[in-house]
């Protein structure tokens, strides 16, 4: 069986987007999580949300003076992922 890919955008991180990401994992979804606007601050900390794939709008970091990471995706990459996914859930 394949798995569904949920894309979620978090715009912040809450309790209520940690929740929906966890139980979309329970699901046997494949999650994939950008992080966008001050969100970003959440990567490689404790905040950060388990999803099976992670990544951060690298214009987002730029503009807040953060370096770039690996998991940096430009809005192309972002607008494709939108695109590819099952479903889109936007916090």
């Amino acid at each position: 069986m394949s798995r569904t890919t949920v894309l979620h955008l978090l715009t912040v991180i809450d309790a209520a987007a940690l929740a929906a990401v966890a139980a979309d994992r329970a699901l046997g979804h494949e999650v994939h999580c950008v992080l966008l606007h001050d969100a970003v601050y959440a990567l490689g900390t404790d905040r950060e949300p388990r999803c099976d794939r992670l990544s951060a709008g690298a214009d987002d970091r730029r503009r807040r003076g953060l370096p770039p990471t690996e998991s940096a995706v430009e809005y192309p990459a972002i607008v494709e992922a939108m695109a590819q996914a099952a479903r889109v859930v936007s916090w």
